[in-house]
């Protein structure tokens, strides 16, 4: 980035004053808003890991995460990205979590249960309270399968338990990882689904500034749902899932105009005469892997988010005034 953009400005004077969500001297509100993707999130977890090195987590006054991005918001809350992040190369792990043959069986393809409860336990664990007590809240968001429309999990975040669950929910690939958690009387499956660039939700929550971590280089156009996705949302039907017969309908469409939306803020973020909401996106670099949302190689996801981590200090880092870190590699 060659020059200056509003959300870096934000992003720089509350890192120099220290100031945290508690104690602002500005009338900003700073969202940092999370794609997920399945494991093409290495990338956003990267982008959060280079946060979190940065000291930036208390520069946010709300995290917003679709899908995986949801369980990287928590991380980064918790103050935990650091080691949560080498979950992704853990050996064994991904293959555990995705394994599409299970599908022949009638099993979960993506065990986020599994993932959420067991490795979060286990492999690499997880100090959930510290999320649910955390300064800075987290909004994992979800799809209501009924009414299609995206559903922000923050309020029904009381406890460990509750914690979990939401992240499940915001993960919960529609088929691909079983059936729809029902909370507050809502039936819900992955954000991506309604939401899969969550920077809206911020907006409708009064954000004034938000950062938008990517899955997807610039170069990658947007993608519409699949003939699977499309196929067995039309064997469910419209009295099972109305919701989504809608939404897929439309994806296409709206994830082109997120994507214009976010490239032509990110560009116009620094003109004195642009008036807000500012937002700035952050995208893997060209010539970066690309990365299947089923994706299990443990040097391929390590890459992802080295690549992620050294992106997101490539575009933020400048601004910052501050000494740069070093060399130090992922998982070093």
């Amino acid at each position: 980035m060659s020059r200056r953009h509003r959300v870096l400005d934000v992003l720089a004077a509350r890192l120099a004053e220290g100031s945290g969500p508690a104690d602002r001297t500005d009338p900003h509100r700073v969202a940092l808003a999370i794609e997920g993707g399945g494991s093409r999130a290495t990338y956003s977890s990267g982008m959060v890991l280079g946060l979190e090195r940065l000291g930036l987590a208390r520069c946010f006054d709300a995290v917003y995460g679709a899908s995986a991005g949801a369980l990287a918001g928590s991380w980064l809350v918790g103050g935990q990205a650091e080691a949560c992040c080498a979950g992704w190369w853990e050996p064994g792990l991904m293959e555990r979590v995705t394994r599409p043959t299970r599908g022949l069986r009638g099993r979960p393809v993506v065990d986020v249960e599994y993932l959420v409860e067991t490795v979060g336990r286990d492999v690499v664990p997880v100090d959930w309270q510290a999320i649910v007590d955390a300064e800075v809240p987290l909004h994992p968001v979800a799809t209501d399968v009924d009414t299609g429309e995206v559903f922000d999990l923050h309020g029904t975040i009381t406890d460990v338990d509750s914690l979990r669950l939401a992240l499940r929910a915001s993960a919960n690939v529609p088929l691909l990882a079983g059936l729809p958690l029902e909370i507050h009387g809502r039936r819900l499956v992955d954000a991506a689904v309604a939401e899969p660039l969550p920077f809206h939700t911020a907006l409708d929550q009064g954000a004034t500034h938000v950062l938008m971590l990517r899955t997807r280089r610039a170069d990658q156009e947007a993608i519409d749902a699949t003939r699977l996705e499309k196929a067995l949302v039309g064997r469910l039907g419209q009295a099972k899932v109305p919701g989504l017969v809608h939404v897929l309908g439309n994806r296409l469409e709206n994830r082109r105009a997120d994507d214009e939306w976010l490239a032509r803020a990110s560009r116009d973020g620094g003109d004195e005469d642009v008036e807000g909401p500012f937002l700035l996106e952050v995208r893997p670099p060209e010539g970066a892997d690309t990365i299947s949302p089923l994706e299990t190689d443990p040097d391929r996801l390590r890459r992802g988010v080295e690549t992620g981590c050294d992106r997101l200090r490539a575009v933020v880092e400048p601004w910052l005034g501050v000494a740069a870190p070093g060399e130090q590699k992922v998982g070093s």
